[in-house]
């Protein structure tokens, strides 16, 4: 299996926001220490870690060393479809989940979903046609910390949510934006 490095830029309202992967040649060989069978569908690199996030169709968040090595897998329900990150300095990644549409919070030091924000209200696609990616955009005067920005693949709209992720660890309501 081959996984390429990629670096892509976000470029929101004028700012750039982006880790850059530390080191190595594009095109180099990183997944030999996956599973077989491994297709990963969404990637994010953790520069507090130094390490890269990544998740698969078949419900699995795997982290990694930017060579490849040092591989931890964890089972998660799910087709999964997106990653991100958005504080640094937490142990939360959040993870696009496909049918049911949802963003999950998950634990890298536990492994553990923490809570799910059900998307189903406003996006939801035939099988396998639903959530297809995920990024967090900071904006430091959203309570929030930022908004989510989530993809539907069988429309390709963007739909813009805020998650109560700063103002509580519990409460998993969703408030649409746009």
């Amino acid at each position: 299996m081959k996984i390429s490095i990629l670096i892509v830029f976000l470029i929101i309202s004028g700012s750039i926001a982006a880790d850059v992967f530390p080191g190595l040649q594009p095109g180099m060989e990183i997944g030999g220490f996956l599973p077989a069978g491994y297709e990963p569908s969404g990637a994010v690199w953790h520069n507090r870690l130094q390490k890269l996030f990544l998740v698969n169709d078949n419900g699995m968040v795997s982290k990694m060393d930017s060579d490849g090595s040092n591989v931890i897998n964890w089972n998660v329900s799910g087709d999964l479809e997106g990653i991100c990150i958005v504080d640094k300095t937490s142990d939360f990644v959040y993870i696009g989940v496909e049918n049911p549409d949802n963003i999950s919070e998950f634990n890298i030091e536990t492994g553990t979903v923490t809570r799910s924000f059900d998307l189903t209200p406003w996006m939801t696609g035939p099988s396998n046609q639903g959530l297809e990616a995920l990024t967090f955009v900071p904006d430091s005067t959203n309570a929030e910390g930022g908004l989510f920005f989530a993809g539907l693949q069988s429309n390709g709209t963007i739909y813009v949510f805020e998650l109560p992720i700063t103002t509580s660890s519990t409460d998993t309501s969703v408030t649409f934006v746009t």
